[in-house]
C-alpha cells in the first residue's frame, strides 16, 4: 500500500514533468505546426506587385471618371446634382470586374476581399480631390457671388456718410426721418463681380444701383462691409423719402454665366420704418 503523502508527491512530480515535456515540444514544434504559413518571399514580391499595380488602375480610373463627370455631366446636370456624386459612388462594384477585364491573372489571382476594400477608399478619396481641384477657380465656377462683409444702411452727414451695421436681418428709422439714406452692401466672388447682373428690388419694385452717386460724395462710405475693396461690387439702394411705418422687403436677385452653369443667388433684406414715440413733457 501506498500512504497519502507519497502519492500526492509522485502526482506533483508526474504534473511537473508534463508541463515540462509540453513546453519543450512547443519550443521544438515548426511554424506549420502551430498554424503560421511559411513565409514565401516570391509570392511575396508578386503580391506587392499586384497591389501596386491595383493602386494606379484605381487612381486612374477615378481621375479619368472625375473628368468625365465635370465636363460631361456636370453642364447638364444642374437641375439633377445628386447624379454627380451618386454615379461616383456606384462605380466602387465595377471594381473587381475593371481589374479582372484589365489585367492578366498573374495579378488578379493574389486579389482578396481586403483588396476590393482598399481599392474602394482609394477611388473615393482619389474622385473627391479631383472632383474639389476641377469645380473650384480657376477651373471652374459654381456659386454665384456673396456678400463680402455684411450689409448695412448710411445716412448722408455735411462731410460724409454714417454707417450702422444691420441687425437680425434689418435696419431700422424712424417715422419722419430725413436727409439722404443708403441701404449698402457689397458682393465678390472668385471671379470679377461686376461681370454678373443685379436686379434689385424695393418693395416689390425695380430701382437702381445708386453708388455712383455716393462714391462721389466719399469713396469710403462702404469700407465698413468690404473686405475686398480691388474686386467686389457695391451696391447702394437710396430709401425712398417719407415712407410710411411698415417694414419694406429689400431684394437683389443675382445672376451669373458661371462654368459649367448659370449661378443665381437671392439676398434679402429689411428696412424697418418705427413709429415715432413722443416724449412725455410731464
Amino acid at each position: 500500500m501506498v500512504d497519502i503523502n507519497t502519492a500526492m508527491a509522485a502526482a506533483a512530480a508526474d504534473r511537473r514533468n508534463r508541463g515540462t515535456g509540453d513546453k519543450e515540444r512547443k519550443k521544438n514544434r515548426s511554424g506549420a505546426d502551430m498554424g503560421i504559413e511559411a513565409f514565401d518571399p516570391v509570392k511575396h514580391v508578386r503580391k506587392e506587385k499586384a497591389d501596386t499595380v491595383s493602386m494606379w488602375l484605381v487612381i486612374g480610373f477615378s481621375i479619368v471618371l472625375s473628368l468625365i463627370m465635370r465636363y460631361v455631366a456636370m453642364p447638364s446636370a444642374q437641375d439633377n446634382a445628386d447624379m454627380l456624386w451618386f454615379i461616383p459612388m456606384m462605380a466602387i462594384f465595377l471594381l473587381p470586374s475593371i481589374h479582372r477585364a484589365i489585367l492578366p491573372e498573374k495579378f488578379t489571382e493574389h486579389y482578396t476581399k481586403g483588396t476590393w476594400f482598399k481599392a474602394s477608399f482609394l477611388h473615393i478619396f482619389t474622385w473627391l480631390a479631383i472632383t474639389f481641384l476641377l469645380t473650384n477657380a480657376p477651373f471652374a465656377d459654381i456659386v454665384a457671388p456673396q456678400v463680402d462683409d455684411g450689409w448695412g444702411i448710411i445716412s448722408e452727414s455735411e462731410d460724409d456718410f454714417n454707417f450702422t451695421k444691420s441687425s437680425g436681418g434689418a435696419v431700422t428709422l424712424t417715422e419722419g426721418y430725413q436727409g439722404a439714406f443708403y441701404i449698402v452692401v457689397a458682393f465678390t466672388d472668385n471671379y470679377d463681380a461686376k461681370d454678373s447682373v443685379y436686379e434689385i428690388k424695393f418693395d416689390g419694385n425695380s430701382t437702381s444701383n445708386s453708388w455712383d452717386i455716393v462714391q462721389s460724395k466719399d469713396e469710403g462710405a462702404l469700407d465698413s462691409i468690404r473686405n475686398h475693396k480691388d474686386i467686389d461690387y457695391p451696391i447702394a439702394i437710396k430709401v425712398p423719402e417719407n415712407l410710411d411705418v411698415g417694414t419694406y422687403n429689400v431684394e437683389i436677385d443675382v445672376t451669373e454665366e458661371g462654368d459649367p452653369w448659370e449661378n443665381t443667388r437671392t439676398v434679402k433684406m429689411k428696412l424697418i420704418v418705427e413709429e415715432l414715440v413722443e416724449e412725455s413733457t410731464e
